[in-house]
């Protein structure tokens, strides 16, 4: 998501290492993913794994550990998604670099920075054993933006040094990976002016190293608007987006929009989406789609930042899961659903389970504890479509 995250100096350390490369683990390159897409019905297995996209595809909730000196509520966190009916869930980890010009990018721990390497794996070990598959996503954070800088416009003065940076950094949450058993990594997510042709095979070759000792699924992240200009598709597992669209553009009254006009527009994403993929030979995964407590979440549902304070909006944030809901059922299978499902469709992460806000009327978060967007998500999960409100006359 687009964010320009600040944080406060001081107390922060920069680790080493989170862990050494497993030198027993395989060191033959996994082969490529063989993938048919003709229709609905058809399937997607990943040689490695056996992952069967069409049969089980991954519903979960993300996980965001910027503030883990209260592990216990994250614990918790991780019960409330498997106690939902959710079949996965996303941890999100920072990395940190001052800001958009500098050198490196490295692990910072300790409080208003990133969890221990110990934390991230108590967490995955947790869902594991609640029976969630688990997704692992690092993401870079400026501790210090200049503006409003954020990852997305990242430009060091040279780019030498921060992709050796990079390439170790993200080694370091791999091994992590590697050691709880994680189903997907994600190598990289919203650089956006790393997708120029000059940094293709930067990618390419930290996508290929991985390739070399992690045995899960691996993908990249990438914004709504850009998905389209990630030139490294072809050596990944799946195409991953997140989901941020403005969702007003159909309807004829954009300030309200009706149920209809929304689900239209979330249809006419799904269309163009699941064409795209069919075009790689690559399926989509959603790895980000939310939209916060907030008046204008139906039309810029990536800002969360309340600088007009706004009173919550929870019927916005309803509004905009019961459309994707509305038009995704079908190709994305909830758990335990006899929907096969669409196998260009990998399935969705929603954004966010919030450890620390569970709803109320002050609730503006992302976060659907507590409020009516959370029980047209569990109604979903456990095969119940919502309706559309009715009609105001």
């Amino acid at each position: 998501m687009i964010k320009a995250l600040a944080y406060t100096a001081g107390g922060v350390f920069l680790v080493s290492l989170i862990g050494a490369a497993l030198a027993d683990r395989d060191t033959g390159q996994a082969p490529a993913v063989e993938q048919v897409h003709s229709g609905a019905s058809e399937q997607t297995i990943h040689p490695t794994t056996g992952a069967d996209n069409a049969r089980a595809p991954f519903i979960g909730a993300a996980l965001n550990l910027y503030h883990t000196d209260q592990l216990d509520l994250y614990l918790r966190a991780i019960d409330q998604i498997a106690d939902t009916g959710f079949s996965a869930v996303q941890i999100v980890t920072p990395m940190f670099q001052t800001d958009g010009a500098s050198p490196g990018v490295g692990v910072e721990v300790g409080p208003d920075r990133g969890p221990s390497p110990e934390a991230i794996a108590a967490l995955l070990r947790h869902a594991k054993a609640r029976g969630l598959a688990t997704m692992l996503m690092p993401q870079v954070n400026f501790t210090d933006p200049r503006g409003n800088e954020w990852r997305g416009k990242l430009q060091p003065e040279q780019w030498g040094p921060w992709w050796a940076s990079y390439r170790q950094t993200i080694d370091r949450f791999l091994d992590i990976a590697i050691e709880n058993d994680v189903d997907v990594f994600v190598v990289g997510c919203e650089l956006l002016t790393t997708h120029k042709p000059e940094h293709q095979d930067r990618w390419r070759g930290i996508i290929d190293q991985a390739r070399t000792r992690y045995n899960g699924l691996l993908t990249y992240s990438t914004t709504w608007d850009t998905y389209h200009k990630v030139g490294f598709w072809d050596h990944l597992d799946a195409i991953g987006v997140s989901g941020y669209w403005d969702l007003t553009t159909l309807a004829a009254d954009p300030q309200h929009p009706t149920p209809d006009a929304l689900q239209a527009r979330w249809h006419e994403i799904k269309q163009s989406l699941l064409a795209f993929a069919q075009s790689r030979g690559k399926p989509v995964l959603l790895t980000e789609v939310g939209y916060p407590s907030l008046p204008w979440a139906l039309k810029d549902p990536w800002n969360y930042v309340n600088s007009q304070n706004a009173p919550a909006d929870h019927d916005a944030q309803a509004a905009g899961y019961r459309a994707f809901i509305s038009a995704w059922n079908g190709a994305i299978a909830p758990p335990g659903s006899a929907i096969l499902g669409d196998s260009r469709a990998w399935g969705v992460f929603f954004h966010k389970w919030d450890p620390y806000h569970q709803g109320g009327p002050d609730d503006t978060g992302y976060g659907m504890a507590g409020k009516p967007a959370l029980g047209l998500v569990r109604d979903w999960l456990h095969g119940r479509l919502p309706n559309n409100p009715p009609r105001a006359r």
